[in-house]
This record gives C-alpha cells, structure tokens and sequence, in this order.
C-alpha cells in the first residue's frame, strides 16, 4: 500500500487487552508505531483504507448478512426431558414443500433460534421423537406456525420477536408432508445460538478477547459460530438483584473480569449480555431487551440493573426502554455507564466515508446518526435513573481532538444531550478499558447500587 509515495505495510492484530493494533511499518522510516483504539479500532483504517484481513472478509459478511433474518420460537409445553424435541424450518411454496431450511435441538427452556434468507417464507415447528426414530410420527407431540418471514438481521427498523408454538398430539399436515432428523452426512444451516439464563464462567473460550473482537468483524458469523444472550455467573437466588453487564463494541465479557471477581454479591447477582458488537446497535438492543422480559416472566423478579461500557451504554438504553415499554411496568430502575460516547464517534464517520461496506454498528455510533436522534428523543422511563462515569487521561493520542480517555473524547462522553437525564456524573482520570480494572469504579458503582432494595 502507497501512502504519499511511501511504501507502507500494514498489521492488524489483537492485544491482551483485546484492543485492535494497527501497525504501520515504511521502507523508508521503518517501524512508525502501533494505534491502539479499543473502542472503534478504526481511525487508521478507515483513513488509510488499508486491506487487512478483517476489512477484506468484512464486506462478504455484511453482504450475506444483509440477506438474512431471524426467527426465535418458544415452544409449550416445555420438553420433558426423556424423548428429545427438535426444532424445524422449512420452506413452503405454492403448496409445495421446497427445501429444508433448517434444524437443532430445543433447549430445556424451550427457544429455539434460526438464521433463516429474509426474503422468502417459511414453516416453522417443533416435535418430540418419542420412539426414537428421527422423524414425527401420528400421535407425537408437534407444532407449527405458517407463513413466517424472518425478522431482518440488518434493518435497524425490525423488531425482534418471540413466536410461540403450542404443541398437541392432534393436528393435521399435508399429505406427503414428511418432517425428520437431517441425515449426519447432510449439512444443514440456519441455526441462530441464543442463551437465556445459562450459568457459566467467566473464563470460558468462547467469552475470551479474540472471540469478542470476531463478533465486530464477522458478527453473522458470530451468531452461528458462538452463542448470543444473557448469561448468569452463578445459579438464579430470588433473593438477590440481578445486575447485568455490557461490554462495548469490540469488547467481550471478560473485560468485566474485575468487576466480576470484586463485586460483593451479597445483594445482588451477577449476569452478562454476550453479542456480536458490528452488528446494527437497535437488532442487538432489542435482542437483550427480549431477554430481560424473558427472564423476568421465568423468575418473576421485580427489579434488576443496568451497568454497561463504552458503546454498550448506547445498547442498555435503548434496550431498557423497549423493556420497559414491552412489559409495561419498570422494572429496570438503574442505569449506570462508563466510558460511553454519548455524542457518537468520528473515527465510525471515517469508516463509513471509506468503506462501501462498513461495520454496521458504526452507522449507528457515527455523530448525529439516526440511532443517536432516536435515543435521545425517547426519554427514559419514569422511576429510572442514569449516573454517569467518564474518564481522560492527561496525554490522549494524537488523532482524538481535545481532552480524551485514549478512545472517546470528553466532549462524547459527556453529551450535553445525555446530561439532562442522569442523575450524577462522575470523572475519574483513568484509560478507557483501564478504568474497569479500578477499585475507585467499582466502588462508585456499588455505592450507587446500594440504596435500591
């Protein structure tokens, strides 16, 4: 790659801290130094428009993601355990099954979740082979819902839902109509990983930097190669508050490593939203605002809170509105967030102007976005309150204008649009991802937790 004659090579690699490094190296000057940004990782990119391997494969990704939807059901009654119960989609047109669109195994809370093409219609059910053989037989429990159109993973404007299937031992299908476990030797995609309540650590694989940086790049990837949803760090107690977490854009759950090894739990419980960060903020937003209303109908809790980072500041609140408005009542009365650009980010601006295909969480996190227009004209729910933390440090890098944290700028962070509904706000002189790692945070936090009951 040429930049001003000089011939420049360029890397982009991920570092423990699971921030993106793009490192420019000359023929001329030789190493120039590495630009760490762990929020949006974008600045040199977009102006460089350099071809790294995320960039190249990023278009493909968003291109096919682009033709995809979702469908999520919930099946009654729950499985049983004994006979597994397997969820199946399939297209149907003019009277005529065309193909098998997908297949997977029900989970014990009864979701199941497709990846399906958006543009065509489909038959959506769930069986339960009783006697073992791999397909639905007379007198097995089935359910089905017809004519389903996924909902567009893309579209900022489609509003993820839930379709209930009831299951019963008498219905009807058309003749021929032949429902079955997929041969071993055949391939069969659709399938959308969800969790809704797992308990898990905080440790596993599939939480770890690199697999939170995959889901910026190649979030459809992401959702069939890991798993979205809200996960629990210990087993559900009635008796404790839920408190989840949101990591930003780039970020994975254990960037709240301290914070999860620290907090004291004797009021409150810990759990974690774990998404793919390029995905368009308002599909992932509603995403966890389903979640939320999922497990509050399960455990019938009647509060939990909202701690989020960076950009998943921008995620918890719209998904907590749409929560909120879902269930009809409050149950979400504290949000706090750290670090978060309120006033959106101009290296995502930079991105868009250099990509014809950029990641599409950065249409959202670009100043004065339709998403941001749209946050700020939904107020928060009456009984919620918001406190703020933000950070700087004294010598930021030399692309971000003004006082800055190393990623987001002041001025973002503390949006004067933003300002008018919270609460508190707090500065503490710390790095962008540093100031998660800090006693002094989580105290805040803890304080600020303590007096709701």
């Amino acid at each position: 790659m040429s930049v001003d004659g000089v011939q420049v090579r360029s890397k982009l690699r991920v570092n423990d801290a699971g921030c993106y490094e793009f490192c420019l190296s000359s023929s001329l000057s030789g190493y120039l130094g590495c630009m760490t940004t762990p929020l949006l990782r974008i600045a040199a990119i977009a102006v460089l428009s350099l071809a790294s391997c995320s960039v190249i494969g990023l278009k493909k990704e968003v291109e096919v993601l682009e033709q995809q939807g979702g469908v999520t059901i919930q099946i009654s009654p729950l499985p049983s355990g004994g006979a597994p119960t397997y969820a199946v989609a399939w297209r149907f047109e003019d009277g005529q099954r065309k193909d098998s669109a997908g297949f997977q195994t029900v989970r014990a809370d009864g979701m199941a979740a497709f990846s399906l093409r958006s543009d065509f219609t489909y038959r959506v059910g769930a069986f339960t082979d009783e006697n073992g053989n791999g397909a639905l037989d007379a007198g097995e429990p089935f359910g089905m819902r017809t004519d389903v159109r996924p909902i567009s993973l893309s579209d900022p404007k489609a509003k993820a839902q839930i379709l209930p299937i009831t299951m019963t031992r008498t219905y009807e299908l058309a003749a021929g109509t032949v429902i079955e476990v997929p041969k071993e030797n055949k391939k069969l995609g659709g399938k959308l990983n969800i969790a809704l309540g797992d308990v898990v650590s905080i440790g596993e694989k599939r939480f770890a930097a690199k697999v939170g940086a995959g889901g910026l790049w190649r979030p459809l990837s992401f959702l069939s190669d890991n798993t979205l949803g809200i996960y629990c760090t210990e087993p559900y107690d009635p008796n404790r508050i839920p408190v989840v977490l949101v990591y930003g854009i780039g970020g994975s759950p254990q960037d709240w490593r301290y914070f999860i090894e620290h907090f004291d739990r004797s009021r409150h419980q810990i759990w974690f939203y774990h998404y793919p960060s390029g995905m368009r903020l308002d599909r992932v937003s509603g995403a966890l605002a389903a979640g939320l209303n999922q497990l509050r109908v399960r455990h019938g809790f009647k509060t939990c809170h909202i701690v989020a980072h960076s950009m998943g500041g921008l995620v918890a609140r719209t998904a907590l509105t749409r929560a909120v408005a879902d269930a009809g009542v409050n149950f979400i009365p504290h949000l706090i967030t750290v670090s978060t650009p309120w006033g959106g980010h101009e290296a995502a601006a930079s991105g868009i102007r250099h990509l014809k295909k950029p990641v599409p969480s950065w249409l959202d996190v670009a100043p004065n976005s339709p998403f941001l227009t749209a946050l700020y004209a939904t107020p928060l729910p009456a009984g919620t309150t918001h406190d703020l933390i933000y950070g700087s440090i004294k010598d930021g890098p030399f692309w971000l204008k003004g006082l800055n944290d190393g990623v987001v700028t002041v001025s973002s962070e503390t949006d004067l649009r933003v300002q008018r509904s919270t609460r508190s706000i707090r500065h503490l002189f710390h790095e962008h991802v540093e100031i998660l790692n800090q006693q002094e945070t989580l105290d805040i936090i803890r304080g600020h937790l303590l007096p709701e009951r």
